[in-house]
């Protein structure tokens, strides 16, 4: 006990030192007990105000106790925006248990209701990220007497407090995550139809979802191991130019047995999508290569099933409007269809650049 006090002590002293001359440090001090886990995160009242777009200093510079009681239950809301304790197991919702002026800065604690005996149990912060993007935590871990000082960073935000998740459990989790990925990225689905439009047989499609498979394995890959890393705010326009440009190669290009080109080219630029799926998932730094593996699999479970489902549906349309059951795929359905996708990627493309 006398040490975990001595910890905490050391921790808020130097704290508050920092945080007198660098307005992006905050610190956080972790309590794990058996059934519960405590998080008291300091931080200077400014850099919380602007965070959290709220006005809680006094004429004086100071945190008004009256504003920031007031101001309490947007606070809240704010920190479990951008703070958690997450399990890959249960629910670990965090509540505001308490929140206190002190001079300039800001003392609030929160409580989870997952605890050591959770498996998988990790923290998260992005705590003035957004405003302030240099910021460092310095965080006090407090198991039992064991009190350990860790200091993360908006590159390196995420703390592992229990013990890890089992293999399995890490492997079946991210398939599912991946499958879900799949089915709900309709920029992704958009692209892989685009390229399929012509296709009238197997082997065309296999090659087609094959290079884009492995495209987009390697750049998630190097994403994820942050070995090459690209921000979303340039992935995302440029997965909407890839949608665009499939969809145009369709009015110049019928040549199907060569479209795998295409897929693998700009089935890279996907990859680093899938990524940023990935890490918003979270990674298990004891698992890395085990949930990567999965996450992989899962995305190509779910790429099988909606490119089987987009087959059946293509060649369906094509027997309604083909002149006759072994004549080619009419053109205006190809041409109908490739217009509307690249209009897709059109609106998708403003949206993520001059509307974002």
């Amino acid at each position: 006990m006398i040490r975990r006090v001595l910890w905490i002590l050391l921790l808020l002293g130097m704290a508050g030192a920092a945080q007198a001359h660098d307005p992006g440090m905050t610190v956080a001090t972790i309590v794990v007990d058996a059934e519960q886990t405590t998080v008291e995160i300091s931080v200077k009242g400014a850099d919380l105000a602007l965070a959290a777009g709220l006005d809680l200093l006094g004429a004086d510079g100071l945190v008004d106790p009256e504003r920031l009681d007031r101001a309490s239950p947007a606070i809240g809301d704010h920190l479990r925006a951008v703070t958690a304790i997450e399990s890959a197991r249960d629910s670990c919702p965090l509540t505001l248990d308490g929140i206190a002026a002190a001079a300039d800065g800001v003392l609030v604690i929160l409580r989870s209701p997952c605890g050591a005996t959770t498996a998988g149990l990790v923290y998260r912060t992005r705590l003035l990220h957004r405003t302030r993007p240099g910021t460092i935590q310095n965080v006090l871990l407090v198991a039992g007497d064991d009190a350990t000082p860790v200091a993360l960073n908006q590159g390196n935000n995420t703390l592992e407090l229990g013990q890890p998740v089992p293999r399995f459990e890490v492997f079946t989790r991210y398939v599912v995550s991946g499958a879900e990925h799949i089915f709900i990225g309709f920029d992704h689905l958009a692209f892989l139809l685009a390229l399929l439009l012509w296709a009238r047989r197997v082997w065309s499609v296999v090659k087609v979802v094959t290079a884009f498979t492995l495209a987009h394995t390697v750049t998630l890959s190097l994403a994820a191991l942050d070995i090459v890393t690209l921000p979303a705010s340039l992935v995302e326009p440029l997965i909407a130019a890839t949608i665009i440009a499939a969809a145009a190669e369709n009015f110049f290009n019928r040549d199907i047995e060569r479209r795998w080109k295409t897929a693998f080219v700009l089935g890279l630029v996907h990859g680093f999508g899938f990524a940023s799926a990935l890490t918003a998932y979270g990674l298990p730094r004891d698992a890395l290569l085990i949930a990567l593996a999965s996450f992989n699999i899962g995305v190509e479970i779910g790429q099988v099933a909606v490119v089987a489902i987009m087959l059946q549906v293509l060649l369906l349309l094509g027997r309604m409007t083909s002149a006759g059951s072994g004549a080619a795929r009419r053109p205006a359905l190809v041409y109908g269809l490739s217009t509307s996708i690249a209009l897709l990627g059109v609106y998708w493309l403003i949206e993520r650049t001059l509307l974002s």
